[in-house]
């Protein structure tokens, strides 16, 4: 039992917020600057659900996913310009078609090395579909493929939330390879030469651009506009029976408010800070939820094989990015997108500053969420 439960939400929450707080701390000093706060957040939720400090699910999980993230990408968003977004959504979407062939290949190469018995190719299909979709994408396919029922289901289940969170680690470290840098140079990131990032794409600063100070309505007015936002594009995805259009719907009506009302928009300040904040607790949410004891037991060959799919993945889109010149933080994003989603991949750049990488991000990741359960199925099929 761990020492904060999952129904003492205060606890919980106070826990949360004071991870949050030391990992935006870390991020003033040298190692944190250079690791990044969302890894540090990583890494020490994963250890404190896993010796026994916080749960590995718990209800607050369940909010900030379903409530916080979606409330984060308008509040991050407000201020995109849909011109520059479109100009750099080409890469994006170039690599994301990368990563998704990446995907699949690591699939493949993972079937062939690692034995998973007769549920082999179900199996193979609900991680194909997770690691270009996402949770979604992973129950829709296993309840296709008639695994929802097995009692590999859970081993799965642990096993690819693992996975992504290796994924994630190993994606944040990148940047921190001289090497990597060198064949991947990023306009998006600082470079060696203290060079600085262009007008369109540096990160805002700690106060609004018009430098005035703290005030309490401009900040409620960016949650009031946030969650306005989200309410309409609830009610349209649900008229339309599409629950999975939400963030998309989310993504599309902030792009919209942002590019055609600007007159409101300066009515808001803190809104980029708030948005910040509520995808840190997503990455300590996400590590807390790695359940260490469950997939190193009996799910230690589906560890093996989504690692697997996790590495190959990595060493093609990496290696494409670099035959074909492209960005490293594009490359970061992109692949971000297609193994965890669109919230992984706002998150990500939202931390980094690579603001007109955000949209981009979300919305070939809803592509992922479109083509996931599809290609799943096929690859369940193929090797069946």
């Amino acid at each position: 039992m761990p020492l904060i439960e999952g129904d003492q939400t205060f606890a919980l929450s106070a826990f949360f917020v004071t991870l949050v707080a030391f990992g935006l701390w870390t991020e003033t000093r040298k190692l944190g600057q250079h690791l990044g706060g969302p890894l540090v957040l990583l890494v020490l939720a994963m250890l404190a659900s896993n010796l026994g400090v916080v749960p590995h699910s718990a209800p607050l999980y369940g909010d900030v996913m379903g409530l916080l993230v979606p409330l984060a990408i308008p509040l991050l968003l407000l201020r995109a310009d849909l011109g520059v977004i479109l100009r750099e959504s080409g890469p994006i979407l170039l690599l994301f078609g990368l990563a998704t062939f990446a995907t699949l290949v690591g699939v493949l190469v993972a079937v062939q090395l690692v034995d998973l018995g007769p549920e082999t190719a179900a199996l193979a299909g609900t991680i194909t579909a997770s690691y270009i979709g996402g949770s979604l994408n992973f129950v829709a396919t296993a309840e296709a493929i008639g695994l929802r029922d097995s009692s590999l289901y859970v081993s799965a289940l642990s096993a690819d939330a693992l996975g992504g969170v290796f994924f994630l680690l190993l994606l944040m470290l990148l940047p921190l390879s001289s090497l990597l840098r060198l064949a991947l140079p990023s306009r998006f990131l600082d470079t060696a030469t203290g060079d600085s990032l262009p007008a369109d794409i540096a990160p805002p600063s700690d106060e609004p651009e018009s430098a005035a100070p703290f005030a309490l309505l401009p900040m409620v007015n960016g949650l009031a506009l946030s969650f306005v936002i989200c309410a309409i594009s609830m009610a349209v995805a649900a008229s339309l029976g599409q629950q999975a259009l939400f963030i998309l719907l989310v993504t599309l009506l902030t792009l919209v408010v942002a590019n055609t009302a600007r007159p409101l928009v300066r009515h808001i300040a803190q809104e980029f800070e708030i948005g910040r904040f509520f995808m840190y607790l997503f990455f300590a949410i996400i590590g807390a939820s790695a359940e260490l004891a469950t997939v190193l037991g009996s799910a230690l060959p589906l560890v093996m094989f989504v690692l697997l799919v996790v590495l190959v993945h990595l060493a093609i889109v990496l290696l494409a990015g670099w035959l074909l010149k492209l960005d490293l933080a594009e490359v970061m994003v992109a692949s971000n997108a297609c193994i965890l989603g669109p919230p992984a991949a706002a998150a990500m750049a939202a931390s980094r500053g690579w603001n007109t990488l955000i949209a981009p991000g979300v919305m070939v990741g809803m592509l992922g969420y479109a083509i996931g359960t599809f290609l799943g199925i096929g690859v369940a099929k193929l090797l069946g």
